[in-house]
This record gives structure tokens, sequence and C-alpha cells, in this order.
């Protein structure tokens, strides 16, 4: 399982070193497997390897809750057009309430990983 998970972790590490940071609402199509078997992976690491290395559980903990970014691709495509909204490049207004309730719904499952993190440290 140990070698199982860390080459999960590992593919989704290497997706997360070509997206921008600041981006909200990453198309879920971009991930190498389901975010759920992406999510049970750094669970388990963090379980069973982390403990014992805090630099490691850090940066299992930020996967862990980044993972929330990544959305299915139509509503990425949503989040998409309201930033071109706000950025000035993009006319149809009616494009940014949508993409902020997309936007606040991914805020909302951050927190909400952060809070599953702190019940299993």
């Amino acid at each position: 399982m140990l070698a199982l998970a860390t080459r999960v972790v590992s593919d989704y590490g290497k997706v997360l070193a070509h997206v921008s940071p600041g981006v909200s609402g990453l198309p879920q199509s971009l991930l190498p497997y389901p975010k759920e078997r992406i999510r049970e992976a750094l669970r388990f690491l963090l379980h069973e390897v982390a403990p014992e290395h805090p630099e490691l559980r850090e940066g299992l903990a930020r996967g862990y809750v980044y993972l929330a970014q990544f959305v299915d691709d139509a509503d990425a495509s949503v989040i998409a057009r309201g930033a071109a909204v706000a950025s000035g490049v993009g006319s149809d207004a009616d494009d940014a309430e949508p993409a902020m309730r997309l936007i606040n719904r991914i805020k909302a499952e951050m927190e909400l990983a952060l809070e599953e993190l702190a019940g299993t440290a």
C-alpha cells in the first residue's frame, strides 16, 4: 500500500508542479487519478509516514488542501470566464456571479480539508 500511495501522490505532485499556485478552479481532467484516490493516498501517507517527518507532513497537507482547487471541467470553464470578466478581458458580466459561487465552494472545501487534517493531527 505504501508504494501505491507514494506513486499516486508523486504523480499528483507532478501535476501541481505545472499549475500556477494562485489559480482557482483547475480542471479535474488534469489529475492523474480520481480526486478521492489522491485524497486517500495523501491521508494514508500523512498517517503512516509523515508523523516522523514534519516537512513531509507539511507538503502532504498542502497537497491535500489544494486538491479542492480541482473541479469538474465545466465548472473550471465557468470560473475561467468569470476571471476574464474580473480582469476586464471578458465582456459578459453574467459570468461573474456563477464563478464567484464556485470559488466560494472551493474555499469552503479547502476549509473542510483543513478541519479534517486538524482532526488527524
